[in-house]
Protein backbone atom coordinates (compact mmCIF):
# COMPACT_ATOMS: atom_id res chain seq x y z
CA UNK A 1 0.00 0.00 0.00
CA UNK A 2 2.55 2.37 0.67
CA UNK A 3 4.30 1.84 -2.61
CA UNK A 4 1.24 1.98 -4.58
CA UNK A 5 -0.02 5.34 -3.03
CA UNK A 6 3.28 6.96 -3.69
CA UNK A 7 3.49 5.48 -7.02
CA UNK A 8 -0.25 6.87 -8.18
CA UNK A 9 0.90 10.26 -6.41
CA UNK A 10 3.68 10.54 -8.61
CA UNK A 11 1.71 9.62 -11.91
CA UNK A 12 -0.89 12.29 -10.88
CA UNK A 13 2.07 14.52 -10.84
CA UNK A 14 3.71 13.78 -13.86
CA UNK A 15 0.26 14.03 -16.02
CA UNK A 16 -0.21 17.51 -14.00
CA UNK A 17 3.57 19.18 -14.68
CA UNK A 18 4.75 16.54 -17.15
CA UNK A 19 8.00 18.42 -17.88
CA UNK A 20 8.89 17.66 -14.24
CA UNK A 21 8.74 14.32 -14.74
CA UNK A 22 12.51 13.54 -15.03
CA UNK A 23 13.06 15.67 -12.12
CA UNK A 24 11.28 13.41 -9.82
CA UNK A 25 12.72 10.16 -10.82
CA UNK A 26 13.77 7.61 -8.16
CA UNK A 27 17.72 8.10 -7.05
CA UNK A 28 19.54 4.98 -7.41
CA UNK A 29 19.99 2.01 -5.18
CA UNK A 30 21.47 3.69 -2.41
CA UNK A 31 19.74 2.58 0.97
CA UNK A 32 21.64 5.75 2.60
CA UNK A 33 19.50 7.74 0.57
CA UNK A 34 16.38 6.44 1.57
CA UNK A 35 13.19 8.38 3.51
CA UNK A 36 9.99 8.24 3.23
CA UNK A 37 8.36 11.07 1.50
CA UNK A 38 4.90 10.58 2.93
CA UNK A 39 3.16 10.85 -0.57
CA UNK A 40 3.96 12.95 -3.47
CA UNK A 41 7.19 14.89 -3.11
CA UNK A 42 7.13 18.76 -2.80
CA UNK A 43 7.96 20.36 -6.55
CA UNK A 44 11.59 21.91 -5.29
CA UNK A 45 13.05 18.56 -4.21
CA UNK A 46 13.42 15.16 -6.57
CA UNK A 47 11.03 12.51 -5.41
CA UNK A 48 12.68 9.93 -2.61
CA UNK A 49 10.65 6.72 -2.85
CA UNK A 50 9.31 4.76 0.25
CA UNK A 51 11.52 2.11 1.25
CA UNK A 52 9.96 -1.03 3.25
CA UNK A 53 12.13 -2.40 6.43
CA UNK A 54 11.65 -5.72 7.63
CA UNK A 55 13.33 -6.52 10.89
CA UNK A 56 13.21 -10.42 11.66
CA UNK A 57 14.70 -11.83 15.13
CA UNK A 58 16.43 -14.78 13.44
CA UNK A 59 16.98 -15.07 9.95
CA UNK A 60 13.92 -16.26 7.90
CA UNK A 61 16.24 -18.87 5.23
CA UNK A 62 12.73 -19.69 3.32
CA UNK A 63 12.04 -16.06 3.03
CA UNK A 64 16.03 -14.91 1.58
CA UNK A 65 15.74 -17.80 -0.96
CA UNK A 66 12.23 -18.30 -2.17
CA UNK A 67 11.93 -13.69 -3.19
CA UNK A 68 15.33 -13.69 -3.22
CA UNK A 69 16.98 -11.86 -1.06
CA UNK A 70 20.30 -10.68 -1.71
CA UNK A 71 22.59 -9.21 0.47
CA UNK A 72 22.90 -5.45 0.32
CA UNK A 73 26.65 -4.07 -0.30
CA UNK A 74 28.35 -1.24 2.08
CA UNK A 75 25.95 -2.74 4.91
CA UNK A 76 26.53 -5.08 7.94
CA UNK A 77 25.78 -8.63 8.01
CA UNK A 78 22.26 -9.20 8.17
CA UNK A 79 20.99 -6.86 6.07
CA UNK A 80 18.85 -7.91 2.62
CA UNK A 81 17.59 -6.12 -0.12
CA UNK A 82 14.46 -7.06 -2.56
CA UNK A 83 13.42 -5.48 -5.30
CA UNK A 84 15.86 -3.19 -6.03
CA UNK A 85 14.38 0.21 -6.90
CA UNK A 86 11.31 -1.24 -8.14
CA UNK A 87 9.71 -2.72 -5.13
CA UNK A 88 12.24 -1.52 -2.82
CA UNK A 89 12.33 -3.88 0.14
CA UNK A 90 14.66 -4.44 2.93
CA UNK A 91 15.14 -7.04 5.47
CA UNK A 92 17.11 -6.85 8.81
CA UNK A 93 18.16 -10.74 10.48
CA UNK A 94 18.98 -9.06 13.61
CA UNK A 95 20.24 -12.26 14.44
CA UNK A 96 23.48 -11.59 11.85
CA UNK A 97 23.84 -8.17 13.12
CA UNK A 98 27.26 -7.46 14.85
CA UNK A 99 27.00 -7.28 18.50
CA UNK A 100 28.03 -3.57 19.05
CA UNK A 101 26.91 -0.56 19.82
CA UNK A 102 25.44 0.50 16.32
CA UNK A 103 22.86 -2.41 16.34
CA UNK A 104 21.87 -2.36 19.90
CA UNK A 105 18.27 -0.82 19.12
CA UNK A 106 17.52 -2.84 15.95
CA UNK A 107 18.01 -6.16 18.16
CA UNK A 108 15.89 -4.48 20.98
CA UNK A 109 13.24 -3.78 18.48
CA UNK A 110 13.94 -7.56 17.23
CA UNK A 111 13.07 -8.75 20.72
CA UNK A 112 12.03 -12.27 20.70
CA UNK A 113 15.78 -14.39 21.54
CA UNK A 114 17.99 -11.20 20.95
CA UNK A 115 15.99 -8.66 23.52
CA UNK A 116 17.34 -10.13 26.99
CA UNK A 117 21.51 -10.46 25.77
CA UNK A 118 20.39 -6.78 24.65
CA UNK A 119 19.88 -5.23 28.20
CA UNK A 120 22.83 -5.60 29.82
CA UNK A 121 24.66 -3.71 26.76
CA UNK A 122 22.07 -1.15 27.13
CA UNK A 123 23.03 -0.55 30.99
CA UNK A 124 26.17 -0.43 30.05
CA UNK A 125 26.42 2.71 28.47
CA UNK A 126 26.70 5.44 29.93
CA UNK A 127 23.85 7.44 31.76
CA UNK A 128 23.34 10.27 29.26
CA UNK A 129 23.61 7.42 26.10
CA UNK A 130 21.10 8.42 23.40
CA UNK A 131 20.63 4.70 22.98
CA UNK A 132 19.12 4.67 26.74
CA UNK A 133 17.00 7.41 26.23
CA UNK A 134 15.29 6.07 23.50
CA UNK A 135 14.76 2.62 24.66
CA UNK A 136 14.70 2.29 28.48
CA UNK A 137 11.45 3.89 29.06
CA UNK A 138 10.07 1.67 26.93
CA UNK A 139 11.79 -1.58 28.72
CA UNK A 140 11.16 -0.31 31.85
CA UNK A 141 7.05 -0.64 31.05
CA UNK A 142 7.41 -4.17 28.87
CA UNK A 143 8.80 -5.07 32.53
CA UNK A 144 5.80 -3.58 34.13
CA UNK A 145 3.23 -5.05 31.96
CA UNK A 146 5.31 -8.46 31.61
CA UNK A 147 4.96 -8.30 35.69
CA UNK A 148 1.81 -8.29 36.00
CA UNK A 149 0.85 -11.22 33.96
CA UNK A 150 0.26 -14.34 34.91
CA UNK A 151 3.58 -16.58 35.00
CA UNK A 152 2.44 -19.29 33.29
CA UNK A 153 1.34 -17.05 30.26
CA UNK A 154 4.64 -15.64 30.19
CA UNK A 155 6.91 -16.88 27.08
CA UNK A 156 10.32 -18.64 27.57
CA UNK A 157 11.52 -14.91 25.72
CA UNK A 158 9.64 -12.83 28.08
CA UNK A 159 10.77 -14.90 31.26
CA UNK A 160 14.40 -14.58 29.92
CA UNK A 161 13.98 -11.03 29.75
CA UNK A 162 12.71 -10.27 32.91
CA UNK A 163 15.45 -11.86 34.52
CA UNK A 164 17.86 -9.83 32.32
CA UNK A 165 15.65 -6.58 33.80
CA UNK A 166 16.12 -7.77 37.71
CA UNK A 167 19.74 -8.58 37.66
CA UNK A 168 20.93 -5.56 34.79
CA UNK A 169 19.13 -3.42 37.93
CA UNK A 170 20.67 -5.47 40.69
CA UNK A 171 23.98 -4.67 39.34
CA UNK A 172 23.53 -1.21 38.77
CA UNK A 173 22.88 -0.68 42.23
CA UNK A 174 25.17 -2.51 43.57
CA UNK A 175 27.99 -0.73 41.19
CA UNK A 176 26.30 2.56 42.82
CA UNK A 177 26.92 1.69 45.93
CA UNK A 178 30.24 0.74 45.96
CA UNK A 179 30.89 3.95 43.60
CA UNK A 180 29.32 5.66 46.75
CA UNK A 181 31.66 3.73 48.90
CA UNK A 182 34.51 4.57 46.89
CA UNK A 183 33.90 8.43 46.57
CA UNK A 184 33.42 8.25 50.10
CA UNK A 185 36.80 7.02 51.16
CA UNK A 186 38.43 9.57 48.29
CA UNK A 187 37.09 12.25 50.67
CA UNK A 188 38.23 10.55 53.61
CA UNK A 189 41.67 10.42 52.15
CA UNK A 190 41.78 14.06 50.98
CA UNK A 191 40.45 15.25 54.66
CA UNK A 192 43.65 13.39 56.31
CA UNK A 193 45.76 14.84 54.13
CA UNK A 194 44.65 18.02 54.48
CA UNK A 195 44.39 17.60 58.65
CA UNK A 196 47.55 16.75 58.26
CA UNK A 197 49.20 19.89 56.14
CA UNK A 198 50.29 17.72 53.05
CA UNK A 199 50.03 19.40 49.25
CA UNK A 200 47.78 17.68 47.23
CA UNK A 201 48.66 19.39 43.04
CA UNK A 202 45.06 18.73 41.57
CA UNK A 203 46.50 15.92 39.18
CA UNK A 204 46.66 13.61 41.92
CA UNK A 205 43.49 15.24 44.18
CA UNK A 206 41.90 13.87 40.65
CA UNK A 207 43.44 10.53 41.03
CA UNK A 208 42.58 10.06 44.42
CA UNK A 209 38.87 10.94 43.48
CA UNK A 210 38.90 8.68 40.38
CA UNK A 211 40.14 5.45 42.27
CA UNK A 212 37.44 2.91 42.25
CA UNK A 213 39.41 -0.02 44.54
CA UNK A 214 38.02 0.46 47.76
CA UNK A 215 41.17 -1.98 49.15
CA UNK A 216 43.26 0.43 47.49
CA UNK A 217 41.53 3.62 49.04
CA UNK A 218 41.91 2.19 52.50
CA UNK A 219 45.51 1.58 51.94
CA UNK A 220 45.65 5.18 50.88
CA UNK A 221 43.83 6.46 54.29
CA UNK A 222 46.23 4.16 56.28
CA UNK A 223 49.19 5.98 55.00
CA UNK A 224 48.16 9.45 55.20
CA UNK A 225 47.39 9.09 58.73
CA UNK A 226 51.23 8.28 59.56
CA UNK A 227 53.21 9.17 57.17
CA UNK A 228 54.77 12.85 56.45
CA UNK A 229 54.57 13.12 52.57
CA UNK A 230 52.58 12.72 49.99
CA UNK A 231 54.26 10.58 48.15
CA UNK A 232 54.74 8.03 50.86
CA UNK A 233 50.96 8.01 50.37
CA UNK A 234 50.54 7.45 46.50
CA UNK A 235 54.12 6.50 45.41
CA UNK A 236 53.92 2.86 46.32
CA UNK A 237 50.31 2.72 45.19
Amino acid sequence: MKHFVHWHARARQVRRHPRAGSATGVPGGDLSDVRDTGGAPAPSAPAIAPFLWVIAAGTPTTLIAELPLVPVADWPCGVYGFGGDVLRVGLVAARELPRDRTTLLVRLMAAGPLLAPAVPELFRLPPDAPERAVAEPHLLEYQRRLGQQQPELTTPDEQEFLVAMYQTWEDAKMQSRTEGRAEARAQDVLTVLRARGIAVPDAVRQRILAERDLAQLERWLERASVVNSLAQVIGAG
